[in-house]
């Protein structure tokens, strides 16, 4: 019988398991259920993927996007193991050979998308042809306090049991304990072990940059650091506007999900192929990336969640060799979260009141079926929420809980006629010579004389019919509108029905959706104390995480290291410098705020000062051979290391020393 070496040499042609990898695989081969977290880079794919081998039949791999499951087929094939996935991306026929080939056996690795589970043939086909085993990838999304709540994974538990699967595995990269509680309590399977392991990761040199937010800054500070050395770099930032900034950098090139998908593929083909690229991108960026030689993961903002942040940073030295991992930190960051947080739970009445506006609508039709509307639509009668965004969450949260159904996103629908000569336009055109002459020339070849009769067509269709990419038919279609041609656009969308017409109003757990809000301003904080925090920051990751660390120091961090940018960011401040600012802010106990500390410790005599006796103050002046501007900075810099804590006294903000200032102070630390 084969072991488990011979068959990683055979399949995999290792001659050795990474950390934890022999252990795992040996419970699964053993038939117990198991609930693994492993960071990317750490080999937990090989895994499930070693013992799915060395079983006679088949297993299902449920895997969340389409994508990714190409990839990791493609790949897999590439070694010579055979695998395959249905989803919607291939044919009815391709999805049946696919389905006989693993009922035959000549296929161990089948992955499927969770929705697969629930439809009426493929229960049939498991019915008739048991798997060896169920694993669940990117598991955290079974999980409603995960990443990303999809209710077809949540059935996942379930279904496995009416169809009789024996063993269920689940994997993910970041999930907290009690995401894995979750995880398990969903999968019907509560005594399955949990293994949490290859969070260390001491070819990784973690470091937080404070800074004050601006852009101008940051972007300074950005340039240096890829002045210094050049290598292979990814910046991650939250939004596309920061994406474009960064991007405007000498050799930064820019990826997010509003570029073509043109402009997307050639970035994507520049870092997996240039020597040392530098790519500034949103977290649209990475899924399914597999480039080993990462050496430097920059995030320009703070992440919303430890989880998000792990992952991301975790791209970097998969090779095992030395890499760096820098984070960017500001306060204004974590108010663009929280403002993030805020429109993807909207509070219960919001959701009531999208819900109310569409069962009206549903009356005025005199009939069940879709609306067409778009969530501004329902914003102008719903002036309780605070953006489009909260009407689209409110939507989103009806659906989970099902009591609307959504069709597909519609986009580029619209009507068409050209108001000039067909023929005469056609012939005027032939040529091509210019992107419009192409679509003329071809669109009127395509409908002949019947163009000059308004009918439908959509972005997508136009495109094919003109060789041309969906950006650049935009734009022909914008500068012929009015000209030789009249474009109406239809609506671009998600149509909506409600699931149950006749029912008024949803009842909803106003409880248990405040929960889910303060879980999501729970992470963000325990992002704000990572950032603030002066232990080893692998330490803080690791335990996050729920792996026992021990006495484990990573040595290479800024905090480990004594290269906490506390002094580096303070232009010139002295440690006596520090001392003086902190009992400064001891010595007047939150009574004001930074501004105003500043002038008291840069000895200001301005007319506010002195009228408020400020002057009179023992520490005024303290800091007096430092530059004002310096010394404001120097305050800014020991809050947002958490030496100083801002806090709120009667609608001002003030500062205050913090426990670990106070423990700086007193050199205890």
């Amino acid at each position: 019988m084969m072991t488990i070496d011979d068959a990683l040499h055979r399949y995999f042609h290792f001659d050795d398991f990474l950390d934890h990898q022999r252990q795992i695989i040996e419970k699964i081969t053993a038939g117990e259920d198991i609930c693994v977290v492993m960071p990317t880079g750490a080999g937990k794919s090989l895994c499930y993927q070693l013992p799915v081998l060395m079983r006679e039949r088949y297993s299902l791999i449920v895997s969340p996007l389409i994508a990714l499951m190409a990839d990791q087929v493609a790949a897999l094939r590439g070694k010579g193991i055979p695998a395959a996935f249905i989803n919607s991306s291939i044919t009815f026929s391709e999805q049946l050979k696919a389905a006989d080939a693993a009922a035959r056996g000549e296929i161990k690795l089948l992955y499927v998308a969770p929705e697969r589970l629930q439809t009426d043939f493929f229960r049939r086909f498991i019915t008739g042809n048991p798997p060896e085993m169920l694993v669940v990838d990117e598991a955290h999304c079974i999980s409603e306090w995960g990443h990303d709540f999809r209710p077809s994974y949540r059935r996942i538990g379930e279904t496995a049991n009416e169809l009789g699967i024996r063993q269920i595995c689940a994997f993910t990269a970041t999930a907290t304990p009690e995401v894995c509680n979750d995880i398990r309590h969903q999968l019907k399977r509560d005594n399955m072990e949990l293994m949490v392991a290859g969070f260390r990761r001491p070819n990784l040199a973690f470091k937080v940059i404070s800074c004050d937010g601006k852009k101008e800054a940051k972007l300074r500070k950005i340039e240096k650091i890829l002045e210094k050395e050049s290598k292979p770099t990814i910046i991650y930032a939250a939004t596309r506007q920061a994406v474009d900034e960064l991007a405007g950098l000498p050799g930064v090139v820019g990826y997010h999900a509003g570029m073509s998908i043109e402009e997307r593929t050639r970035a994507q083909e520049y870092f997996m192929t240039a020597p040392a690229p530098v790519l500034a991108a949103t977290n649209a960026f990475g899924m399914g990336i597999d480039r080993p030689d990462v050496r430097r993961v920059i995030h320009y903002q703070i992440s919303g969640s430890l989880e998000a942040y792990y992952q991301e940073a975790g791209r970097a030295g998969r090779d095992g060799e030395a890499a760096e991992c820098i984070l960017f930190f500001s306060f204004s960051d974590c108010y663009i979260h929280k403002f993030l947080i805020e429109m993807n739970n909207p509070p219960p009445a919001v959701i009531r009141a999208v819900y109310r506006e569409l069962y009206y609508r549903t009356q005025d039709m005199g009939k069940s079926g879709e609306i067409e509307v778009k969530p501004s639509e329902l914003r102008e009668d719903i002036p309780a929420a605070k953006g489009d965004g909260q009407i689209s969450a409110a939507l989103g949260i009806l659906e989970k809980l099902g009591f609307i159904r959504r069709s597909a996103k519609k986009s580029g629908t619209g009507t068409i006629r050209f108001t000039g000569d067909p023929d005469h336009l056609r012939i005027l055109h032939q040529d091509e010579k210019t992107q419009r002459s192409r679509f003329i020339h071809r669109v009127l070849t395509r409908y002949g004389r019947s163009a000059v009769q308004e009918f439908e067509t959509n972005i997508d269709e136009l495109a094919q019919i003109a060789g041309l990419n969906t950006d650049q038919i935009k734009r022909v279609i914008n500068a012929l509108d009015g000209d030789c041609l009249v474009w109406k656009a239809g609506f671009s969308g998600r149509a909506v029905e409600l699931t149950d017409p006749e029912l008024r109003m949803v009842e909803l757990d106003d409880a248990e959706l405040g929960r889910h809000l303060n879980y999501e301003l729970d992470r963000l904080e325990e992002m704000v104390d990572y950032a603030k925090s002066h232990r080893c920051r692998q330490v803080e990751l690791v335990r996050y995480f729920g792996e026992n660390s021990g006495k484990w120091q990573c040595g290479c961090c800024d905090n480990c290291s004594g290269k906490s940018n506390i002094n580096e960011a303070a232009a010139g401040a002295t440690p006596a410098d520090i001392r003086l600012a902190l009992r400064g802010a001891d010595s007047l106990n939150g009574r004001v705020g930074i501004g105003k500390l500043s002038q008291i410790l840069a000895g200001s005599r301005s007319a506010s000062i002195m009228a408020g006796n400020w002057h009179r103050n023992a520490c005024f002046g303290a800091l007096g051979h430092l530059k004002p501007a310096a010394v404001e900075k120097l305050l800014r810099i020991l809050c947002d290391t958490g030496y100083l804590e801002r806090i709120d006294r009667n609608g001002y903000p003030c500062v205050r020393i913090s426990p670990s200032g106070r423990k700086k102070l007193m050199g205890i630390e």
